[in-house]
């Protein structure tokens, strides 16, 4: 839909260099004519908020850390209502700010700013984060040191903004949100095909360093540890270097000196301690998830101007004991991933001690069976690391095509009003239909299950959540963390007033629960569904055969199980112990009344069927 837009017809001299040409229509207003400030206290009983760079605005989990919030640290914090914009003061330059999605309690460090009737504040929010903007914000915050530079709302209110009409700023916000929505499920569809692809590398891996009866040695007795200090500043009397940083490890299996680095400076000292050479394994030391602790990446190629970054060590192998290459490929083996995930501490940010490094125990083959097993390992994962590689491209692509295009639309260089009418006629017609698609889909599961023992209302609801999510097919239904959750009240009612509507089935109650009978067209909507869904016809089988003979608790469980899963998967990743406190905390009272046992076990069943979330 992007490939319609234009520029608007007339265009005017916005007179702020960051800027630059604005529509014609549009205004520059300061960001005190367009928001107030709201410094509210005591409202204790709200949620706490939090300001992500990733997520922006969202309600935090305070059950789920180590530090618990207490009522006199609440009654300092400031009241956010629903649809205001908050901003972290000391991080607003990196984009932390965001529209608040529920009335919640936020930091003292935060600055909470009330839109005016004019102001849509979803608007704004993307304008925020743009980097035109953000280096307007730099300049307006204050503060002795660069990375700990304050956004006052004295500043901020002072800030010139561009301003379209209302009618305007919705339409941007409605067409930047859908388009979100699209890149956000082809990233989650692309991260699912790397973890796939990651699954196949890893058994390979696995396969061939732990299946043979090696000796093992300590970590310390074949590489020598150098945890780097040096950091991305820029200081005038110190020598300018390239820093690989915590990302390109991340990221990156292998470590090559024609790689984008970022640039920086070090000290004589540094620069001699940390150079990186040919051989080396960068591990990272320590991450905001303890899943990404140990990650290893082998440096094939260096520079003289090449140094490892803060938050990284350098694994240096003694060349008479172990070559870098097997080195790396060994500390991706499950034992070592295992060590490291054990051995990872802390609260917020977790990290590696050095004797924890030194200590793990890896096995060590002769140099001739290293190189042998390294050349049988690049072969066979030659082309599942050019699949992930594509993929992590494409996944930035879209990525920096996305940044693009909001700048370009938030700041008038490009008018979607056109392409938001198609959109949204696009939407009013699906909208239309989507009562008797839903109904077509649920009516499928109803006829095949209808004579099963098993087969109920709950159990009905259950198997839609699971054959939408397995076969990716979207319904219109919302489902809520109810008791028998997840649970969709409002269309389960409307699926039963189609099935009755078209004479395919009834629903009647009996005295142990509700049973599907059919009516005189039972079977007529076959047509319809291979119309609509004959595409995903072989995971609905799956679902269906799988849940067959299942009870209405089985299939409660594993759905359950699936969203929470889910849902933690959307803002990041998901551990069992994650998901287990989503379900029996975070959920309805009744979910406790099933053992932690029971979840566990249950959650392992899913992984062996594949039954599992795509990220």
């Amino acid at each position: 839909m992007t490939q319609d837009l234009r520029p608007y017809p007339e265009y005017k001299d916005s007179g702020v260099p960051w800027l630059g040409q604005i529509p014609s229509h549009w205004d520059v207003q300061r960001n005190g004519r367009l928001f107030a400030q709201r410094n509210e206290t005591g409202f204790s009983d709200l949620p706490i908020l939090e300001v992500s760079l990733r997520t922006g605005v969202r309600v935090r989990d305070l059950d789920n850390g180590t530090r618990k919030q207490t009522m006199s640290d609440r009654e300092k914090y400031k009241r956010a209502v629903q649809g205001d914009i908050a901003y972290n003061m000391m991080r607003m330059w990196q984009g932390a700010v965001g529209v608040v999605p529920t009335d919640g309690l936020v930091s003292p460090a935060y600055v909470v700013a009330r839109p005016h009737q004019s102001t849509e504040t979803r608007y704004f929010a993307y304008l925020f984060q743009t980097n035109a903007y953000k280096s307007e914000i730099d300049a307006f915050s204050r503060g002795i040191v660069k990375d700990r530079n304050r956004l006052y709302w004295e500043d901020f209110k002072r800030m010139p903004t561009c301003f379209p009409p209302l009618d305007e700023q919705r339409a941007i916000s409605d067409y930047l949100d859908d388009h979100t929505s699209k890149v956000r499920r082809f990233i989650r569809n692309r991260r699912r095909l790397i973890e796939l692809l990651n699954e196949q590398k890893q058994a390979i891996i696995d396969e061939a360093v732990t299946t043979a009866r090696w000796p093992t040695r300590r970590l310390r007795t074949v590489a020598e540890l150098r945890v780097s200090n040096v950091d991305k500043h820029t200081k005038p009397d110190e020598f300018p270097v390239r820093l690989c940083n915590y990302t390109d490890v991340y990221k990156n299996t292998i470590i090559t000196a024609d790689m984008p680095f970022m640039a920086a400076t070090a000290t004589s000292e540094e620069v001699a301690a940390f150079l990186l050479e040919v051989g080396d394994v960068i591990i990272t030391k320590d991450s905001e998830d303890w899943q990404d602790i140990g990650v290893p990446s082998l440096v094939r190629k260096t520079a003289d101007d090449l140094v490892c970054g803060y938050h990284l060590a350098i694994l240096r192998p003694r060349a008479a004991i172990i070559t870098g290459d097997f080195l790396a490929y060994v500390l991706r083996s499950k034992s070592i991933v295992a060590q490291f995930s054990i051995a990872a501490n802390g609260v917020t940010r977790y990290g590696l001690s050095h004797r924890a490094i030194k200590s793990v125990l890896l096995p060590v083959p002769s140099l001739d069976e290293q190189n042998a097993i390294v050349q049988r390992m690049d072969k066979a994962t030659v082309s599942l690391n050019a699949a992930i590689s594509r993929a992590a491209r494409e996944i930035d692509l879209i990525q920096e095509y996305r940044t693009r295009l909001i700048t370009d639309v938030v700041t008038g260089k490009m008018d979607v009003r056109q392409a938001l009418a198609v959109v949204t006629a696009k939407k009013a017609t699906q909208s239309a239909n989507v009562h008797f698609r839903r109904a077509v889909f649920a009516t499928e599961i109803v006829h095949r299950l209808h004579n099963e023992p098993t087969f109920g209302h709950v159990k009905f609801e259950k198997l839609i959540f699971l054959c939408e999510k397995r076969c990716g097919v979207d319904t219109g239904s919302t489902y809520c963390r109810q008791a028998a959750g997840p649970y969709d009240n409002r269309a389960l009612r409307s699926i039963d007033s189609q099935l009755k509507k078209q004479k395919w089935y009834m629903v009647q109650k009996h005295d142990n629960g509700y049973r599907y009978v059919p009516l005189e067209k039972a079977g007529g909507h076959k047509a319809y569904f291979e119309r609509y869904f004959g595409n995903v016809g072989t995971q609905f089988d799956e679902i269906i055969n799988t849940f067959r003979s299942a009870r209405t608790n089985q299939c409660e469980i594993v759905a359950t199980l699936y969203a929470a899963w889910e849902d933690l998967l959307a803002q990041g990743a998901a551990t069992d112990d994650q998901i287990i406190e989503q379900v029996l905390h975070h959920w309805h009272p009744s979910k406790q009344k099933i053992t932690e046992d029971r979840w566990r076990t249950a959650l392992g069943w899913m992984r062996g069927k594949g039954l599992t979330p795509r990220d």
